[in-house]
């Protein structure tokens, strides 16, 4: 058939309906080896919570031959070595293994992955660098956190090596944004590094809950943090990866092994709950609404309803202590005359007038911010009733652009907003279950993400948001393959000559 003298183009190839077949896949022997790894860590994580394991010699020989033995399966299979890290890093606070200035398990394992790599490619031929579509964003972002390091850097009081670390710690989870790129292949790969993040929350879970029972009333000694340097970050990093197990069942409602995924949720909002974190109990909450919403409307007009009537009998369903820690952000005053007023508590309080200088800070440095780092050393300068004293910001919009300035800012949101369009399109247009389970549950995570960040800093500590990175760089390498960026991306319709 032609068209004005001219072959008509093929029609394109019908939408793939069945998830593409697996790619160097390893089975379940390194399923195995993997589950046996992470108990074994698990365990450890566990004695280290009541005190130090070992000797430090015990420890240091333990992590070098460890290690060798990782050097020389990376020579073999990289992979493998990069689902270790994978799996290592909601440890790697709980068991840093440090040894010195820069040594330490997770730099070790970063460089055991590259040097892997190199082999790799040397075995393949070409290089393992691959371009992504946040490149440019990026790459922006990272020049002005460098301006706001120079920038701190210039000041007489600020410690070079401390200035280092800090920059190093928050490069770190966007660096395993690229190694994830450069890792990841296929399908099988994908599966896999889902598997082991929904494993090491579980564990991560486990660790808080297993010996904790909860308190009949709420104080702050009570505050959960499995071994992470805080409880709000420990509810942060719950709220980031436990939709997984609902969005995995919500795409497998109909087999029964699927419905077990949403018993592996309660040790997760358990943990949120002994964190008594209250912008970890607000994140949660709008994640669970968010995904509610898009599996099935009915179930988040329920579970709204449900939410409303909660909110005032909370003591229905929560205990006494999460209830009275809720209920404790505003409290009654009596006046000089006897007149009684609600004030928020003093916590809360404070954030409001740490916020509001914050803001000061913002408007006297609005391109370039403050500086790196700077934040708790100047909040006494924008917030006199603070002077003498470092702070957190408690908000990490008004930190980035107090920092390293509004631009910065806005460069971060469009990075975060464009990851949430590319899982929610992942999520509807797919045929891949696997995919559109992890498109939902990657958009619901950044819906979380953008609602736990509103009430403290918990987008710069590896422990915390270095998975969210790899799964993002999944997100980034599922739109990218063929099948589904037909689906997603359309092709424009051949034009008749």
């Amino acid at each position: 058939m032609t068209l004005n003298g001219r072959k008509a183009p093929p029609p394109p190839p019908p939408f793939a309906t069945a998830p593409p077949p697996a790619e160097g896949g390893y089975g379940v022997v390194t399923k195995f080896c993997l589950l046996l790894g992470l108990l074994i860590m698990g365990k450890v994580a566990s004695m280290a919570q009541r005190g130090a394991v070992g000797t430090e010699e015990l420890r240091l020989v333990g992590i070098i031959v460890g290690e060798i033995l990782l050097l020389i399966i990376a020579l073999l299979n990289v992979n493998f070595v990069f689902y270790v890290l994978v799996f290592y890093i909601p440890f790697s606070d709980m068991l840093p293994g440090d040894y010195g200035t820069a040594v330490n398990i997770t730099n070790v394992l970063l460089v055991i992955v590259i040097f892997g790599l190199f082999f790799r490619s040397i075995r393949e031929g070409g290089h393992f660098f691959v371009g992504t579509e946040l490149d440019r964003l990026i790459g922006l972002y990272l020049l002005f956190t460098f301006v706001s390091f120079f920038r701190a850097s210039l000041r007489e009081t600020m410690d070079w090596f401390i200035l280092v670390t800090l920059v190093k710690r928050f490069i770190t989870p966007v660096f395993l944004y690229y190694l994830a790129s450069w890792v990841v292949r296929d399908r099988q790969q994908i599966q896999d590094c889902i598997y082991i993040v929904m494993l090491t929350t579980l564990m991560v879970a486990f660790l808080a809950t297993k010996d904790t029972v909860t308190p009949t009333h709420f104080s702050w000694e009570r505050r959960e943090d499995a071994g992470l340097s805080q409880a709000n970050l420990l509810a942060a990093f719950f709220t980031y990866y436990v939709f997984y197990y609902f969005a995995f069942f919500s795409m497998n409602a109909d087999k029964f092994k699927y419905w077990l995924l949403l018993g592996c949720m309660y040790p997760c909002a358990r943990g949120i709950m002994l964190t008594f974190s209250r912008g970890g109990y607000f994140a949660f909450a709008a994640g669970l609404l968010y995904i509610c919403w898009l599996y099935k409307k009915a179930v988040f007009v329920g579970l709204a309803a449900v939410m409303l009537a909660l909110w005032q009998r909370p003591g229905l369903v929560l205990p006494q202590a999460a209830v009275e820690r809720i209920q404790g952000t505003a409290v009654e005053y009596t006046g000089e005359y006897g007149e009684t007023e609600v004030r928020l508590e003093e916590s809360s309080m404070g954030r409001i007038n740490i916020w509001k200088g914050a803001v000061k800070m913002v408007l006297s440095n609005p391109i370039l911010g403050v500086g790196y780092g700077q934040f708790p050393l100047l909040i006494g300068h924008y917030q006199p009733i603070y002077a003498g004293r470092q702070l957190d910001a408690h908000n990490s919009y008004l930190l980035i652009a107090a920092e390293m300035g509004v631009p910065a800012l806005v460069i971060y949101m469009m990075i975060v907003v464009r990851l949430l369009r590319y899982s929610l399109a992942i999520y509807r247009h797919a045929a891949d279950t696997l995919y559109r389970a992890i498109g939902m549950g990657f958009a619901t995570g950044v819906v979380a993400f953008l609602a736990a960040n509103m009430f403290g800093c918990r987008f710069n500590t590896t422990e915390t948001i270095g998975v969210w990175w790899i799964l993002a760089a999944i997100v980034i390498l599922i739109r990218r393959m063929p099948p589904v960026q037909a689906a997603v991306e359309p092709a424009p319709p051949p034009r008749l000559l």
